[in-house]
């Protein structure tokens, strides 16, 4: 996921019984190289951040510089970036079902927003504009054309109000979540600037690896877990300051609370830490992340990062994925069944990989990463306690939520490649895109076999990992893998036509 809504009820053995629950929902220089293990990478986007957060207020204070070069094949005479914390300014827009609002507002409805103080494109006030449907949009008009290959810098002041809701961005009881908080660059591929509002169905999310440098200043009395690592920490009376850095992140995010208790463990020289508010399997979630950083790293390549945090927090439904961090509902933790949050937990952390890693358009194409980690969450499964667990929860989770929705919904059950603006509800995305997905995922498997299958998913991650890829890109790579022609498998699952 995401905010993962799908109902699942599941029997399995091994003390896994019949349970009902929701889940998913530094400066670089300009010829400067980064480097994470082989992989070179130069002129990607360069975010540098300080903000400060004000508990009493629950408002982040901000200044941001983006140094952006033109990568595309042609010139560029506007620059956009997404401001999704207007998306929660009223009550109106919310990216939640009519049916969720109670849920994620326990206390009542709380606004929340983004204000931009001062916009300057290399040091001068800039022209630009807040659009779109939710005003959660910034176009900068240039004052010249960016050409192929030359920068801008762009300076923005602004503030954001954290509104009082268990979400992405928001505060609960125990945590203060800052997620999809800053302005972040729009992505430019071949169909030009994507543009999409912030969608109350899936992750409508679609961002480029870039290199961030971020610096935030809390009270003393919290804890947080981030993106990216942290290279200092500057102790003062009555705050902390913190140096972070992300390298080849596609997102930045952070979680605070008063209450965590922060557990660790190594696994293949990766630091895996899990913040718990409570003492409910806070030893099991730590386990749960360690075996799947193992597991997927040895089924579809290395994690190429220091460390990655599992986060129990304020958050209505399930999990949500962001580069090195996990956010995990700590209703989960309090369940006396363990099944639901390993399973959670497993998935979330298949997303570094799919989502995280190899990135792809979220909102034209959320099967591909959503499938291929349901399926991922699956082989852990296979992986950590046999196949016989694993064909359990297909037939009894994934296979089973699909033909309930059908049987409710029989004419919205076709091809699964779809944006989510095709999807009517969050029951139809997750049916079609999670349970249908993961269908198709093992049709591939079936079809190939396990070894080509394998080594399909290895090279789709070695050959896009740090970068934006689409299903046509899956296709080639998985049918380079195989002597059988898998178009027509591809044609009937998608309803698209591979020629």
């Amino acid at each position: 996921m995401n905010i993962k809504r799908k109902l699942i009820s599941t029997s399995l053995v091994l003390g896994i019984i019949l349970t009902t629950f929701f889940i998913h929902s530094y400066y670089i220089g300009i010829e400067e190289e980064w480097v994470i293990g082989r992989h070179e990478e130069k002129n990607l986007p360069f975010y540098e951040i300080n903000a400060e957060f004000n508990e009493e207020s629950m408002k982040i204070t901000a200044n941001q510089r983006l140094q952006y070069r033109n990568n595309t094949d042609k010139d560029l005479s506007n620059i956009y970036l997404h401001l999704y914390p207007n998306t929660f300014r009223r009550k109106d827009i919310v990216p939640f079902e009519k049916k969720e609002i109670n849920l994620v507002y326990p206390n009542g409805f709380s606004a929340g927003w983004i204000d931009l103080l001062s916009v300057k494109e290399n040091g001068r006030k800039a022209d630009f504009k807040v659009m779109g449907e939710k005003d959660n949009l910034l176009r900068i008009t240039l004052k010249e054309p960016l050409r192929v290959g030359k920068v801008v810098d762009i300076l923005i002041d602004f503030d954001v109000k954290i509104p009082n809701v268990n979400s992405r961005l928001g505060y609960g009881e125990d945590t203060v979540n800052i997620s999809n908080w800053y302005p972040i660059l729009s992505v430019y591929d071949e169909r030009g600037w994507n543009l999409d509002p912030y969608y109350s169905i899936g992750d409508p999310f679609y961002s480029d690896i870039a290199i961030y440098d971020v610096t935030i200043t809390i009270p003393l009395e919290f804890k947080m877990a981030t993106t990216g690592d942290i290279i200092e920490t500057i102790n003062k009376k009555e705050h902390n300051t913190y140096k972070i850095r992300g390298e080849y992140v596609r997102d930045f995010a952070l979680i605070l609370s008063k209450g965590f208790e922060v557990h660790q463990g190594i696994v293949d020289g990766i630091n895996v830490n899990s913040f718990t508010l409570g003492e409910e399997k806070k030893i099991e979630a730590l386990q749960y992340g360690i075996d799947s950083i193992k597991i997927f790293n040895s089924l579809f390549g290395k994690y190429p990062y220091k460390q990655v945090s599992i986060v129990a927090c304020d958050f209505f439904l399930g999990g949500m994925e962001y580069p090195n961090l996990v956010m995990i509902s700590k209703d989960l933790y309090e369940m006396k069944e363990d099944f639901p949050l390993e399973y959670v937990i497993a998935h979330e952390i298949a997303h570094q990989w799919w989502y995280g890693i190899v990135g792809n358009n979220e909102v034209r194409e959320p099967w591909l990463d959503e499938a291929l980690t349901e399926y991922s969450t699956l082989m852990y499964f296979e992986e950590k306690y046999g196949e016989h667990i694993k064909e359990q929860i297909f037939e009894k989770m994934i296979k089973a939520q699909y033909e309930n929705f059908i049987e409710i919904e029989p004419d919205r059950g076709e091809g699964i490649l779809r944006s989510l603006r095709e999807f009517e509800s969050n029951l139809e995305y997750s049916s079609i895109v999670y349970s249908k997905g993961a269908m198709f995922i093992e049709e591939i498997r079936n079809e190939i076999g396990d070894k080509a299958f394998i080594e399909g998913l290895r090279e789709y991650f070695e050959t896009y990992q740090f970068k934006n890829a689409t299903t046509s890109d899956f296709f080639t790579i998985m049918q380079s893998n195989t002597k059988k022609d898998i178009k027509p498998l591809f044609n009937e699952w998608l309803n698209i036509t591979f020629e």
